[in-house]
């Protein structure tokens, strides 16, 4: 594989949070692109590390009902504290010390820590129990707002490789759940990245989620493709589409199990492309 150019604009690199997602496969590879001279900002998730820590516990996160029809998981500060000891103290920190291990200098934040990460307050749930329709105010949810980019500049001319990862803090310094995909999109965006790449437990957007021949290998029509997607893959889409609109060239999902994975997504040869119309490149390029 030749090698891939290098210039001012860094690569965002999110590692997915689900179960069978390979961090040391994903790390190698982040350890290869820095040893080629790349700027790299890689986003952790979290949510199998989160659950498991919950359930220890003996705490959940319960589903509901919007009244509009929508199913959302609830967040309230005592489930956030949870979430953010297992995405802040072990997913993020796994990442930080598999990098370190290969010679790469990464320093875990989250998105409280400098404000790289702020983020404005849904407004309260509006939740449908029965025929009755009850206000939520506890719940601890947000939309990512402003990136601090002047820190996360710093820390790439420094020679870091910032890992970022959930919660949000609101501008009164409150701590809110944002959607990982959603952390990377937004630096990706902000940073005026080269590429999004997301990794996680599955080959990338398939046109059938039972057949893995239907791997859908590019596409400059994200709204269109986003009719194939289900469950998590809708998220990816959107964060993708977010990345796009942002002015991001191209985003990327693919298996975090693969040989290369990052590598191989940039070189086209494997994963979904996602790019803006008519800047789609060959899959086989």
């Amino acid at each position: 594989m030749s090698t891939l150019p290098q210039g001012t604009a860094p690569l965002v690199v999110k590692i997915g949070g689900a179960a069978g997602v390979d961090l040391d496969n994903v790390c190698a590879d982040v350890a290869e692109l820095r040893r080629r001279g790349e700027q790299v900002v890689v986003v952790n998730g979290g949510s199998e590390a989160g659950d498991a820590l919950l359930a220890s516990l003996g705490m959940e996160r319960p589903e509901a009902l919007t009244a509009s029809g929508n199913v959302v998981r609830l967040t309230n500060e005592a489930t956030l504290r949870v979430l953010t000891m297992a995405w802040v103290g072990d997913v993020n920190k796994r990442a930080v010390l598999a990098l370190l291990a290969r010679g790469v200098d990464a320093l875990g934040l989250c998105g409280a820590d400098g404000r790289v990460l702020v983020a404005r307050r849904r407004p309260p749930l509006k939740l449908q129990e029965g025929a009755r329709t009850r206000i939520d105010r506890s719940h601890l949810a947000g939309e990512i707002t402003e990136v601090n980019t002047r820190l996360l500049r710093v820390l790439l001319e420094a020679g870091q490789t910032p890992v970022i990862c959930p919660p949000a803090v609101t501008e009164d310094g409150v701590l809110v759940n944002v959607d990982a995909d959603q952390v990377a999109a937004s630096i990706a965006a902000a940073l005026g990245a080269r590429a999004l790449v997301m990794l996680s437990n599955v080959a990338g957007l398939l046109e059938d989620p039972a057949d893995p021949t239907t791997l859908i290998r590019a596409s400059d029509d994200v709204e269109r493709v986003m009719g194939f997607a289900k469950g998590r893959m809708r998220y990816k889409l959107e964060a993708a589409r977010r990345a796009l609109v942002g002015g991001v060239p191209c985003a990327y999902v693919t298996a975090s199990s693969i040989a290369r994975p990052v590598l191989s997504a940039l070189a086209h040869e494997a994963g979904t492309q996602l790019t803006s119309p008519r800047k789609v490149a060959h899959a086989g390029a």
